[in-house]
């Protein structure tokens, strides 16, 4: 199983290709056998309505859920060393309400950085894969796209709403319908960084409000570039940088020939970066609070040590030879995996922070996750006690006493904890090489004695959460006929079935509170783009039990 350290807003593995049990077959034909019509050529439908038709390659949904963004029409990429799939596709934009398909762009990508949302939506059209660049292109609602920029390689939106870009080595900026600025002193730029704030708090005078890192022949200059005016040279050779998360301070590595060094500065031009130390191979800033953690010391064959410096600029060692390292995502705690083994892709569980003590929780584990707040760890163990298995452990951070992981369910393929730290899913008694598993979830704070875990569905292959609602779980199930698969969404105790012959990865629940989803059916009867409103709710679930009754 592949290694992956997660926070607690990562949910299970995306929708995939998944299969349809017997009891999962009764389950969904009783939730949504009012939905069981069918279309004019006899094929069943679900509980969708198609807003655009056609064969679709990818959705994208703004994040008001107002508009779907749509890749079809789609040829084949040709050149080396691309994803499976990889492909140029007209780019159009549709209501999720229903109404007429708008055209804004071709030969658009299917790579990730072929299309993105914000308050409108940006894409790379013409896109020219030997080089990486394409022709940069805006569309507003109500208005007609407009084409920014040529021969563009990178390009974010920033906090205040503006859209900058890296064109002919160059890096840009474009707001509302003005023209693009071009930055002064930033030729040769290959990436950048907006500040996380329009405004960065507490940066003083002169803030910094890109970082931009030059190529590598053009010397790897990271630069610092304020709101207006011309870019400042930092440090080169630069090999990773980025911001915290107020916008206020920034970090980088600078290549050395003993290995990078990590050097720390706040976010004016007139600042001054500080050392902290060598031999890093990777940093993250809390996305909560001051603190910085980092690698240090690795060496070929040596994996590093995992140090953690609080806002004040106190270091504390965390663990030896981490492998992998991960924040929970709204409070300064830390997990990781020490000694750990790149060839097996295994390690010990640690966790800790600025203010939490290190400790440890169990050996020869391949995945581990903490929750939003702090408080949970969960983690895959591999044992062969009584035969090989794969255990998903539950601990407690502010629990008294021994560190201590209780076994949750043997045999897990997939675990998530909810956004909200209240629940934590997995998926367990797999068949079919794990492509078909019961999902089920526990409070996050354990099981209280006696109490058996929930189960949510039978034999899905995949989950994937809502971030705004742990209620409401997206469900996909393996089909025995193609690549495609049939969707479901529990909500809030009740498994609705939604559509079958379903794009996979196409499935999004739509904003602003999460009661649509939006998919593509590849069925080439009713192929297209549908939106399916879930059935009103009867009753909210009751709160998780906790070990603390907290």
């Amino acid at each position: 199983m592949a290694h992956a350290v997660r926070t607690g807003e990562r949910a299970a593995p995306s929708l995939r290709a998944v299969a349809w049990f017997p009891a999962a077959i009764l389950a969904f034909a009783l939730a949504a056998c009012t939905s069981q019509r069918s279309t004019e050529q006899g094929h069943p439908a679900g509980l969708g309505r198609r807003v655009l038709e056609g064969k679709v390659r990818a959705l994208h949904a703004s994040p008001d859920g107002a508009w779907l963004a749509v890749l079809d029409r789609c040829g084949e990429a040709a050149a080396p060393f691309l994803p499976p799939g990889t492909g140029s596709c007209d780019l159009e934009v549709v209501p999720s309400a229903g109404g007429a398909r708008v055209r804004v762009a071709g030969a658009v990508t299917t790579l990730p950085q072929g299309v993105a949302w914000a308050d409108r939506l940006a894409a790379l059209a013409q896109y020219d894969y030997p080089s990486g660049s394409g022709t940069l292109v805006e569309w507003r609602p109500g208005a007609a796209a407009r084409e920014i920029a040529g021969g563009v390689s990178f390009y974010a939106f920033g906090a205040g709403g503006e859209l900058a870009f890296v064109a002919a080595g160059e890096l840009s900026v474009a707001t509302a319908d003005a023209p693009p600025r071009v930055v002064p002193g930033t030729t040769g730029a290959a990436s950048f960084e907006l500040a996380p704030l329009a405004s960065p708090r507490g940066a003083g005078g002169s803030p910094v409000a890109v970082l931009v890192r030059r190529r590598a022949a053009a010397g790897g200059e990271l630069l610092a570039v304020p709101a207006s005016g011309r870019a400042r040279a930092v440090a080169a050779p630069v090999a990773d940088y980025g911001y915290a998360r107020r916008g206020d301070r920034f970090a980088f590595t600078v290549v050395q020939r003993d290995g990078a060094e990590l050097r720390v500065s706040t976010a004016r031009l007139d600042a001054r970066a500080a050392a902290v130390a060598r031999g890093v191979r990777a940093f993250a800033f809390a996305p909560e609070g001051d603190a910085l953690a980092y690698v240090s010391d690795a060496l070929p064959g040596k994996q590093g040590d995992l140090h953690v410096r609080d806002g004040r600029g106190a270091d504390r060692l965390l663990g030896k030879d981490v492998g992998e390292f991960g924040w929970a995502t709204a409070a300064a705690r830390l997990v990781w995996l020490e000694g750990y083994d790149p060839r097996v892709r295994s390690g010990t569980v640690g966790a800790g922070g600025p203010d939490l003590a290190p400790r440890t929780f169990g050996a020869h584990v391949s995945d581990v996750a903490i929750s939003s707040d702090g408080r949970h760890v969960a983690f895959l163990q591999h044992t062969t006690r009584g035969g090989y298995s794969v255990d998903l452990r539950l601990a407690h951070l502010d629990a008294p006493g021994p560190p201590r992981a209780d076994l949750v369910s043997a045999g897990v393929f997939g675990f998530a904890f909810s956004p909200d730290a209240r629940w934590l899913y997995y998926r367990t008694r797999c068949t079919e090489n794990a492509d078909a598993c019961d999902v089920e979830r526990i409070p996050a704070g354990g099981l209280p004695a006696g109490a058996k875990p929930q189960v949510i569905a039978q034999g899905p292959r995949s989950f994937d959460l809502d971030p705004r609602d742990p209620e409401r779980v997206v469900l996909a199930w393996k089909r025995g006929d193609g690549d495609a698969l049939d969707l479901g969404v529990w909500d809030h105790g009740a498994l609705v079935r939604v559509d079958t012959r379903v794009l996979a990865g196409s499935a999004q629940l739509l904003g602003p509170d999460g009661r649509r989803i939006a998919y593509a059916v590849v069925d080439p009867a009713r192929a297209g783009v549908y939106v399916a409103a879930l059935p009103e709710r009867r009753a909210e679930a009751a709160p998780p039990p906790s070990v603390d009754g907290r």
